[in-house]
């Protein structure tokens, strides 16, 4: 970027941040609006300000590298995230980063380091295939690093990994998914607001929070929830060389200390982070590198106007009707979760 465009960002920032403390002084300015301001400005930086694309670019060493691909935070589909970005954690970026390492003739493998607890089934599943059809279109390896935390959908994720490593004190695995969605029939009642539902059928909207599940809605969810249980125990089986029955045996749901997971055969050993990238160095020769792709100023930049947004929404006054407004958005529709817990 120019200089003469960093100056217009820098500016612009100020103001922002002046408007919306005096805003927040002056009880006049929302969080919708705080979020709208900064949705506004972020527009016009990609579509004006910023010659580039939103997806970043992507530099790859000349030498031979390993490529590693951090997954961190809840695992969110792009667009899904509450907010202006899901909390550190990118979908979008990290397919196509794998796309692009496919046809990069320098790398020869993947380092998966993972520290997260899970999040959505589709984009931890997403991810998965992702990194299967990198797999299968060069012929590379794919290795994998626990730190604190590598349950359910961040286990799902490993399992296109040839190896799985993790910290001693790593909680990990925690097969299985579940749906979560409230009724809030009688919280609208207190509020005066009545949901309306006119429908095609009898089943058709469930889910919805101002009406209580019925026996046969619960048990349709059931069965989807079934289907998707089954589906995560066929990847964990295929990744680990294990059948069906034996995750199903060896992992309830819960979660397990590295030693536990090495025991059961869900990972194939304990070191620490430097240890594992040591080996891995040595095995390849010194020639090779663990090659991690930085965040561009631009990103830095978009990271500082979240975090301001952050901060002013904090300070900002939230009626009852905004929380419960808030809360409604937030839960809106049912998402399938692989999540710790």
């Amino acid at each position: 970027m120019s200089k003469k465009q960093w100056i217009w960002l820098i500016v612009a920032a100020v103001v922002f941040a002046a408007v919306g403390v005096s805003s927040v002084v002056t009880n006049t300015w929302s969080a919708r609006s705080m979020a709208d301001s900064v949705q506004i400005f972020k527009d016009a930086f990609y579509g004006g300000v910023y010659a580039g694309t939103a997806e970043g670019d992507f530099y790859f060493p000349e030498e031979s590298f390993l490529a590693e691909i951090d997954i961190e935070g809840t695992i969110v589909s792009s667009g899904s995230a509450v907010g202006f970005s899901a909390a550190g954690f990118d979908e979008e970026y990290i397919l196509d980063y794998i796309d692009r390492l496919m046809d990069c003739e320098s790398n020869i493998g993947i380092v998966l380091y993972i520290d997260s607890g899970g999040g959505e089934m589709n984009a931890s599943d997403e991810i998965y295939l992702k990194l299967m059809d990198y797999k299968e279109a060069t012929g590379r390896p794919i290795y994998a690093y626990f730190d604190g935390t590598a349950c359910s959908g961040a286990y799902y994720i490993a399992m296109a990994a040839d190896q799985i490593w993790a910290n001693r004190n790593c909680i990990c695995v925690n097969i299985g998914v579940y749906i979560e969605t409230y009724n809030l029939s009688g919280l609208f009642e207190k509020y005066g607001v009545e949901e309306i539902m006119i429908k095609s059928s009898e089943n058709k909207g469930i889910g919805a929070m101002g009406q209580p599940w019925t026996e046969e809605q619960l048990a349709i969810y059931q069965s989807i929830v079934d289907l998707y249980y089954a589906q995560f125990l066929d990847v964990v089986a295929a990744g680990r060389h294990m059948t069906t029955e034996q995750v199903r045996a060896l992992d309830d749901g819960r979660e397990m200390l590295a030693a536990q997971a090495l025991e059961a055969g869900f990972i194939d050993g304990i070191c620490r982070w430097e240890q594992f990238k040591d080996s891995l160095l040595s095995y390849y020769g010194e020639d090779v590198s663990i090659y991690t792709e930085e965040p561009s100023e631009t990103d830095m930049f978009l990271d500082l106007l979240d975090n301001l947004y952050g901060k002013l929404a904090a300070l900002s006054p939230v009626s009852d009707g905004e929380l419960l407004r808030q809360f409604v958005e937030s839960k809106d529709g049912i998402v399938v979760m692989a999540y710790a817990g």
